[in-house]
């Protein structure tokens, strides 16, 4: 072999080496600030469990699947419009609702056993237009072993939980929004 085809083999092997380096860097340093995104916010950090795909019907009466969410984060939050703390993030839903719809983002707020028309009341009232489902019976948040409200999910793009909160958030928080962009890559 030619030296100059020695000198040109060896440039290109350490130009891909320092390319799998930074790459491995920045995948490094976006784990970091997943995780501080996660511990700002106190959620719990979720080994990534496939989340149990169900089907309910929105206040508009569009039938829905979990899984037909897939490619999405999808902030799947369970809560009653009689729950005070639930009220007291129902706006920080909606404004992360609001900054992120129309990315690889979505809210399915599931209301456990409350009537619809008290539900549609409820929303009109807080004026929130983040997309609302009824878990009529409670069997969906029994599935998903809810034992208080609001209690939430964060599920990845590949269906899998990453996250899960009991009690109110900041939702609109800077952090916020930031971690579920960052489950967006």
């Amino acid at each position: 072999m030619k030296r100059s085809s020695v000198l040109f083999m060896s440039i290109l092997c350490i130009g891909f080496l320092s390319l799998a380096v930074a790459w491995g860097e920045e995948q490094s340093f976006s784990l970091a600030r997943k995780a501080d995104h996660f511990q700002a916010l106190k959620i719990v950090k979720v080994d990534s469990i496939l989340a149990r795909d169900f089907s309910l019907e929105s206040l508009e009466g569009v039938r829905t699947k979990l899984s037909d969410l897939r490619g999405k984060v999808v902030f799947l939050n369970f809560w009653a419009t009689w729950c005070g703390p639930c009220r007291a993030e129902v706006r920080d839903i909606d404004s992360l609702y609001s900054a992120l719809k129309d990315e690889s983002f979505t809210v399915l707020a599931v209301d456990i056993r409350e009537d619809r028309d008290k539900v549609r009341s409820f929303m009109e009232k807080y004026q929130v237009d983040f997309p609302v489902y009824i878990d009529t019976t409670g069997e969906v948040a029994m599935q998903y072993g809810v034992s208080g409200i609001p209690t939430t999910f964060i599920v990845d793009p590949q269906g899998k939980i990453v996250g899960r909160a009991l009690g109110p958030r900041e939702w609109d928080s800077r952090e916020s929004i930031a971690l579920m962009r960052s489950l967006m890559e």
